[in-house]
């Protein structure tokens, strides 16, 4: 079976990180991360940190997918 390699990406129209495959043939969109978007006070830091946490969490998806961990020593 084929390896699919991903990236993360911000969506352009929703309020999300989309994790999406670079590898010809293979499915596009492997997963979408949203986050809530808050208003009034101290919204800008509750903001980035929600935005924050969704990329983390979006690159841990698309680690996984880009990792062999067959391939790895500490594996097991």
């Amino acid at each position: 079976m084929e390896r699919i390699h991903t990236k993360v990406v911000h969506s352009k129209t929703k309020t999300a990180w989309n994790v999406v495959g670079e590898t010809l043939g293979c499915k596009y969109k492997i997963a979408r991360i949203p986050y809530d978007v808050f208003e009034g006070e101290y919204s800008e830091q509750i903001n980035t940190r929600n935005k924050h946490e969704a990329l983390e969490h979006a690159q841990f998806i698309s680690d996984a997918f880009n990792t062999d961990y067959r391939k790895r020593e500490d594996w097991r």
